[in-house]
């Protein structure tokens, strides 16, 4: 097992920065970009930017909360991770290896769970949710074998602080896209016409996928489990020895670490209610929203190398949740274009900070003998609480209504969100004091 504990020396900055320097040089570090763009471009496809398509035939806020609920197949990745792991798609291994062969598979079931959504339309909703399932399950099983190559890929210090940074990176600029520009779009093709486009930008990961070079530790594995036990069990098992009383304690900050983020998927049925042209949206996103993400990223990786990990994992746990405060104020703001600035420079760049220390901590974590299923076990854990509580978030606003007003009611809601910051930051403390990982 190749996790760093207390026992491990921090390197001096010089030391960093040179390795910074190396790892630019490297091919696979810039493959991150394409990787992470491939990664995110299902995801608000399946939340936020779908509630635009959703509320626009008449859909209920409640309703467009339980559809939300399809995101839960991210929260399960634990379950089919251990077969990720070990098994082997045939001709397709020969040729990309066990990582590379399931995100070629993977991208290709995002790609065709777009275009079945473009076809049927929310009109069908049952028939509808079943191909967002199957993209949900596509989706999440790229993220799994992304996830498990570049925590493979992660060496060093410099490492660590680079590689989610510029996956993260990749990530938001498929947000852009997702976010932002196909609002534009749908506004003036409609939103069928739109997620086939995206679809057609998979070819990017693909791309990035066959550029992707095999881990030396994916190289090393010669033989498939066999049994059971050997596949599913000791995985989980292994993660638990190897943390030592603090397995449990690790995943229960990870459940509420970016638990406020989770539940601001009402953000977007919140600008439509508040009667923003989708126009201004997209431009204030790919405005001032992308500048301030871009820097909160680099800031993130700045503060993991300058800072440690410790410390920026504690930092993004305290402004993280400022977002949701944002949008509180927003609501009540009667669509104020300059709150809606202040609201996305706050909610992109705090998460760009929150996000890369949350990545480089479940990367720190994550057993070199069982990659994919350890990081997918967390990364499960994580998403899993903020995945079911967000399929309530519109059922919340609607209940608050009648007694606050339809934007009172989405200022309560969000400024109740921001409060699970505070066991967060606790837990963090209690990490620290159990000498979890070292301080740098």
């Amino acid at each position: 097992m190749a996790i760093m504990t207390d026992a491990d020396v921090q390197p001096s900055l010089k030391t960093r920065l040179s390795h910074v320097s190396e790892a630019l040089r490297r091919p696979t570090t810039w493959t991150l970009l394409g990787l992470g763009f491939s990664c995110a471009l299902p995801v608000l496809l399946m939340g936020g930017t779908l509630s635009f398509w959703l509320r626009s035939h008449g859909i209920s806020l409640t309703v467009i909360g339980f559809v939300g609920w399809v995101s839960i197949v991210y929260g399960l990745k634990f379950l089919w991770a251990p077969w990720m792991d070990k098994a082997r798609i045939p001709v397709l291994y020969e040729w990309l290896g066990q990582r590379r062969s399931y995100m070629l598979l993977s991208q290709l079931g995002v790609a065709a769970g777009l275009v079945l959504m473009a076809v049927i339309g929310p009109q069908h909703l049952w028939v509808f949710i079943t191909a967002m399932i199957f993209l949900a399950f596509s989706a999440a099983s790229q993220e799994i074998a992304v996830d498990a190559w570049r925590v493979e890929q992660t060496q060093n210090e410099a490492d660590q602080a680079l590689n989610p940074a510029f996956w993260a990176y990749g990530w938001r600029a498929g947000i852009l896209i997702t976010d932002s520009i196909i609002l534009v779009l749908s506004k003036r093709v409609g939103w069928p016409v739109s997620y086939a486009a995206i679809a057609c930008l998979l070819v990017i990961g693909i791309a990035a996928t066959l550029f992707a070079r095999r881990t030396e530790i994916e190289a090393q594995i010669t033989a498939q489990a066999r049994t059971f036990r050997e596949l599913v069990i000791d995985p989980f098992v292994s993660f638990f020895n190897a943390h030592k009383g603090t397995g449990g304690l690790i995943l229960l900050t990870l459940a509420l670490y970016r638990l406020p983020d989770y539940l601001t998927n009402m953000a977007g049925t919140m600008y439509a209610d508040t009667g923003i042209d989708p126009d201004a949206i997209a431009a204030m996103r790919a405005g001032v929203g992308l500048w301030a993400s871009l820097i909160g990223i680099a800031a993130g990786g700045a503060c993991l190398l300058v800072f440690g990990l410790q410390r920026a994992f504690i930092l993004g746990a305290v402004i993280g949740p400022v977002s949701n405060i944002c949008f509180s104020w927003m609501a009540v703001a009667n669509g104020n274009l300059g709150v809606f600035a202040f609201t996305l420079v706050a909610d992109n760049f705090s998460n760009g900070i929150a996000e890369t220390a949350w990545v480089a901590f479940m990367t720190r974590m994550t057993g070199r003998e069982h990659t994919l299923t350890h990081y997918a076990l967390m990364y499960s854990v994580a998403a899993l609480t903020g995945k079911i509580l967000k399929g309530f978030t519109g059922m919340a606003v609607d209940m608050l209504t009648p007694h606050l007003g339809l934007f009172n009611a989405y200022s309560t809601f969000f400024l109740s969100t921001a409060v699970f910051a505070i066991p967060t930051v606790i837990l963090c403390l209690v990490l620290r004091r159990k000498g979890l990982f070292a301080i740098a």
